[in-house]
């Protein structure tokens, strides 16, 4: 008896050994994706607060055309995409892939900081140029077309030992279904890039055809890129936390396998009614509809993971965050399919529904996954536990509230633009009639981004403590309700 506790207490030793080992060996590129990243958020949702003052405003701080609606707004979302999104994104792809594969990084960190860097130069280079009025006006690609190349080759650097973590890995038992997201945004992502970049900038004359293109690109993005990551790590995260294995390895591969089918089939659907073949139009409502499909299957396969574990969700601060960006997935959804469906996706068209389903998105589901997976993963990179609960209470409800805010706002100001746009008793008043309408729901919006803007700059001096080393020096985790100390979640190496 005695010998076969200390067999296990030498196995858990030596499992702890190796993971400490992987966490090392990733520990520079990922804390420095994290915090550039984080700059990057925090630089984004300043620019959201002042797209959305001056849209209803446009004298506010000068008539500069640097800082016009028509500037800042395409700022804001490039810097909120690849500034943060995809830095998060491949900081949590990278530590994710690394523990499951049980596979350290051994070869190739200088290479990766020197994508990093040269990604963050290259954003910096095409948000400056969006602002200097260098804009491509092709919506989420407005930075220089040179900027794409060094974009592609970056992302590569970090895909490529990713890809090969997950090809060399030595304990095939380990893996779950968040390394099949993982690697099927490694693989997606240049897909989706390469064939809209070049559709768009290197064939001359596509017309109508490349405003489909790029609703195509757009929509892709999300659904294989930003969505595979949320839910990989939502599928990593939640049962590590709670304990319990995932409830059906059935409903997880339907789920995988179904997105992958489906996602890049949709986005057309925007210009349902324009000058486009009927059936690119009409395939992507029909997709935009079925994708209710996988995202039912995880939303069912989360619930039941978590079932009887629900109050973990009060002490966990990865498991909080993580839950509710998994609510907001579903929302994403129904919005898409809301956009997508011909009897309620003509009314609501080029309004600010859009907004709304890119924002819940990008924000809602993908960022609140991504903040959940760094409370977990830096504590284990610095050495250190979040200093402050407080913080990460107030970053997380802040988050909640602001982007719960963007997303309802928008969407009802979508449905009233619709409806004044297709009221022919409307047909004679000049545009900014339905502008001026909307007020109030962009100042809605503008205080929502204040809201956020606050948030993230705790989270972001957070982190920056945490990097440095200036974290709580304890063995138990940062937990929401100290309370509950006592029946706590174990650490979970």
């Amino acid at each position: 008896m005695q010998s076969t506790l200390s067999n296990t207490e030498a196995d858990t030793t030596a499992d702890n050994l190796r993971r400490a080992a992987i966490d090392k060996s990733v520990k520079g590129p990922v804390l420095f994706l994290f915090t550039n990243g984080a700059f990057w958020l925090m630089l984004s949702t300043i620019l959201g607060v002042l797209a959305a003052i001056k849209l209803v405003k446009p004298e506010f701080l000068g008539s500069s055309e640097f800082i016009a609606y028509g500037r800042l707004q395409p700022a804001h979302i490039n810097a909120l995409v690849y500034g943060w999104g995809v830095q998060a994104a491949l900081g949590v792809m990278l530590w994710l892939m690394a523990r499951r594969s049980g596979q350290e990084l051994k070869h190739g960190k200088s290479l990766l900081l020197i994508a990093g860097i040269f990604w963050n130069i290259t954003i910096t280079v095409g948000i400056l140029a969006i602002l200097g009025g260098r804009s491509t006006s092709i919506e989420w690609l407005e930075m220089p077309k040179f900027v794409w190349p060094v974009l592609l080759a970056c992302f590569l650097c970090y895909a490529w030992p990713i890809a090969r973590m997950f090809g060399r890995a030595f304990r095939p038992e380990g893996f779950m279904v968040s390394t099949w997201y993982i690697l099927g945004a490694c693989f997606w992502f240049p897909w989706i890039f390469i064939t809209a970049n070049v559709a768009l900038h290197c064939l001359p004359g596509l017309g109508a055809l490349g405003a489909g293109i790029d609703a195509w690109y757009i929509h892709t993005f999300i659904l294989l890129f930003f969505v595979p990551v949320g839910v990989g790590a939502a599928y990593y995260f939640i049962p590590k936390i709670t304990g319990q294995p995932i409830a059906s390895a059935q409903l997880a591969s339907a789920g995988f396998w179904t997105l992958a089918i489906l996602g890049g089939w949709t986005g057309m659907q925007k210009y349902m009614g324009g000058p486009l073949p009927a059936w690119m139009t009409s395939i992507g409502a029909a997709t935009g509809v079925l994708l209710l499909i996988p995202v039912g299957l995880v939303g069912l396969n989360h619930h039941l993971t978590t079932l009887g574990k629900h109050s973990a969700v009060a002490s966990s601060p990865t498991l909080r965050f993580i839950f509710f960006g998994a609510l907001f997935y579903p929302v994403s959804g129904g919005i898409l399919a809301l956009n997508s469906a011909f009897w309620t996706g003509a009314s609501l068209q080029f309004t600010q529904s859009w907004y709304a389903f890119q924002m819940v998105s990008v924000y809602g589901f993908f960022s609140m996954c991504a903040f959940g997976a760094i409370y977990y993963i830096v504590p284990r990179l610095s050495g250190c536990e979040w200093l402050s609960v407080r913080l990460i209470r107030n970053h997380f409800w802040f988050s909640v509230y602001g982007v719960g805010t963007i997303v309802v706002m928008s969407l009802v100001a979508g449905w009233q633009q619709g409806a004044d746009l297709n009221n022919p008793e409307h047909w004679d008043q000049t545009f900014m009639n339905h502008v001026v309408n909307s007020r109030a729901y962009v100042v809605s919006r503008a205080v929502a981004w204040a809201l956020i803007s606050f948030s993230n700059l705790m989270f972001l001096l957070h982190l920056l403590l945490m990097v440095v080393g200036l974290g709580r020096r304890s063995n138990a985790p940062t937990l929401l309700h100290r309370e509950h100390d006592e029946h706590a979640l174990p650490a979970h190496a």
